[in-house]
């Protein structure tokens, strides 16, 4: 038995055959030299074949076959030439695809005829699909996402707990604000033993006293690490005195701590050290008599005591104190505006539509969630953290009228207020404690779509939104991930941990995965979205896609559990070759997924057909041949059909190609 070595591919070739699109072209005078392989839209071009001694093929099988060596066939029973050779070359070409070129050859000893097939796949080179996008999708499959993630959602965190007293006195001259925390963090249910704290707001007022164990700086900016003693806890004392009228800035250089002689606002941010994991908090507030204060969390036994409920707090502790009036707006939704002192009318307008829209997307049963007015003399300020958005009056007025959005995206202009619409999102899922970060991206990226979808009736305008998140992800993926002039960057999955580091992570979830809630909300398959922003406030199981699925209940051996399995594990979404004609007052449509991996198998149901003087909508038939969709053109007297349109409303989650061919040209 002869064996025959894997031909590999240089690791320059491997580059370019991820997507270049200059590979593709063949000049004329090369036409007889070169044959062309076909495989569903994609290529290979090669050295011209002896067809009496050898046969080519060309086929795709996953990186894990390609890995276990299921691509290599020495000696070749099964073939049209019995007791043969094959010889092969790869192309890895993303998403778990390998596609491979073969050549058969008798096996008789024959070196020259040896030497020739081995020449041929040599020589083969790749042509991918026209218009194919640049960027690599990722070879993790769904079972390496599953098995990641089951490892790491085992060891459970240090226990933090932090003792704040909040002191506050409006007759002072200098600092009316000071804060005191004790902190505690518990390494005895963990077999960690430190942990990583932001503090950012330290200046000459500022006293670090530990009493038990050690708490340094880090080498990242505003980073510390505390450690344990002996004992497996860490003790220690922040002292922090915020001056009067002088705003103290965010890592984002955003105000988030602001003292005045009539009220006082802290964000959240970096007053006191703030954890990752989430933390238990007792706050007691020392107020003047007239001054009132608003918190995230449950009120005490006094009026100015509070403690966290189950779960904690994630990214530090809100606070506000003034004289407030509190209303409800919703249930579990409420406004607090400073008393004698009407909230501005649009402010109001802004907020009732927040809230409405927060509800009707986002709300799950243990959401908490208010609106607090604050006062900042340096500017308007808009700041979200949890269970709340505090805001200076007129800061909101811009989210009063949304009718100008899709025009603004269409001249390049993010419409303003879209990122208080974010930050309110985020306000009300980091209560979600331990959802996944991907995932709360993309949905408090949603928002702002959904925000104008439900404040205008405009379709079109609505179709224009959908389409500037499609292409904010195409072209920044394709821009930062391509293979032309920078580096290969892979793009990975929603559902997969890696993206969380991946510099392509903002246009992945915030422009894929916009499109994707738009198509599943479409589908009617969000309606179960509160179930699973609740499920995610409790230490997930390690399986990630186990309760994805279950809280939405999408069952396996469905066709929604397959798509929304595809859409949040397969890289990339589909790219489509659409070639249609007309024939017999027909629309005829031929429709092939040109990206490499496995197929996302949309459904289309309408097309929209534009006349030369007006435009249609029909719906789409399956033609009496196989693998065609068929739509009428019955309207007469409106021109000729110049364009069809299979995507009109945008909702769909896919990068169309149309190509318009005559009866007889399709292949």
């Amino acid at each position: 038995m002869k064996f025959v070595s894997v031909v590999w591919i240089p690791f320059v070739l491997l580059l370019l055959s991820c997507g270049d699109r200059d590979i593709s072209a063949i000049t004329s005078d090369t036409q007889n030299r070169y044959q062309m392989l076909h495989h569903g839209p994609w290529s290979v071009q090669h050295d011209s074949l002896d067809n009496t001694v050898m046969k080519s093929d060309l086929t795709f099988i996953s990186t894990a076959v390609a890995s276990q060596g299921g691509a290599v066939d020495s000696l070749n029973y099964g073939s049209s030439l019995p007791d043969s050779l094959r010889f092969n070359k790869e192309w890895y070409v993303g998403g778990s695809a390998v596609l491979v070129f073969s050549v058969t050859i008798p096996d008789r000893g024959d070196e020259q005829l040896i030497r020739s097939a081995r020449a041929v796949c040599e020589g083969a080179l790749i042509v991918t699909p026209e218009g194919l996008r640049s960027v690599f999708l990722s070879d993790r499959t769904g079972t390496d996402i599953d098995t990641e993630r089951a490892s790491t959602a085992v060891e459970p965190p240090p226990d933090v707990t932090h003792h704040l007293m909040v002191y506050y006195q409006h007759d002072s001259t200098a600092s009316s604000l000071e804060i005191i925390d004790s902190l505690v963090v518990d390494f005895s249910e963990s077999n960690a033993d430190s942990m990583a704290f932001s503090f950012i707001h330290r200046d000459t007022s500022s006293v670090i006293s530990s009493t038990a164990g050690i708490f340094r700086r880090d080498s990242t900016q505003n980073q510390y690490l505390c450690f344990a003693d002996s004992s497996g806890v860490y003790t220690g004392v922040f002292r922090n005195q915020f001056q009067i009228n002088i705003p103290y800035l965010d890592s984002r250089g955003r105000v988030s701590v602001q003292s005045r002689l009539t009220s006082a606002y802290l964000s959240g941010d970096g007053y006191c050290p703030i954890s990752a994991a989430p933390a238990r908090y007792v706050v007691r507030m020392f107020l003047p008599d007239s001054i009132s204060s608003w918190t995230p969390l449950e009120k005490g036994e006094t009026q100015d005591e509070w403690y966290s409920g189950p779960g904690g707090i994630v990214g530090g502790l809100p606070i506000a104190i003034g004289n407030y009036t509190e209303s409800t707006l919703f249930p579990r939704y409420r406004m607090l505006i400073f008393a004698g002192s009407p909230i501005s009318s649009l402010d109001s307008i802004a907020v009732e539509k927040i809230a409405s829209v927060l509800r009707s997307t986002l709300d799950f049963p243990s959401v908490e969630f208010s609106f607090v007015e604050v006062i900042n003399p340096s500017g308007s300020v808009v700041t979200s953290a949890f269970g709340g958005m505090l805001f200076s009056r007129g800061s909101l007025e811009s989210l009063a009228d949304v009718s100008v959005w899709d025009e603004n995206l269409v001249n390049g202009v993010v419409p303003a207020g879209s990122e208080i619409l974010i930050g309110a999102a985020k306000g009300i899922l980091v209560q979600s404690l331990q959802l996944d970060p991907v995932v709360s991206d993309m949905l408090a990226a949603w928002i702002p779509l959904r925000y104008y979808t439900a404040n205008t009736d405009n379709e079109p305008g609505i179709a224009v939104m959908r389409n500037a998140y499609l292409k904010y992800y195409l072209f920044n993926t394709e821009n930062l991930g391509g293979n032309g002039n920078t580096p290969v960057i892979a793009e990975y999955a929603l559902g997969d941990p890696m993206l969380n580091d991946s510099p392509l992570r903002p246009f992945v979830a915030g422009g894929k995965g916009v499109i994707i809630m738009e198509y599943l909300n479409s589908l009617r398959m969000l309606n179960r979205l509160p179930y699973l922003l609740q499920d995610f406030t409790h230490a997930s199981s390690g399986n990630f896609w186990l309760k994805i699925s279950s809280s939405l209940r999408v069952y396996r051996g469905t066709d929604k559990y397959d798509l929304l399995r595809a859409l949040l594990y397969q890289p990339g979404i589909p790219q489509i070759h659409v070639k249609w004609w007309e024939e017999d007052e027909m629309i005829l449509i031929d429709m092939n997924e040109i990206q490499p991996g496995l197929p996302f198998n949309l459904e289309f149901s309408e097309c929209q057909i534009n006349l030369t003087d007006t435009t249609i909508t029909r719906t789409l038939m399956p033609s009496i041949e196989p693998g065609l969709l068929q739509c009428t053109t019955d309207p007469v007297g409106y021109g000729h059909v110049s364009t069809i349109d299979l995507n009109y409303t945008g909702v769909i989650p896919a990068d169309i190609m149309y190509t318009r061919v005559f009866p007889g040209e399709l292949e």
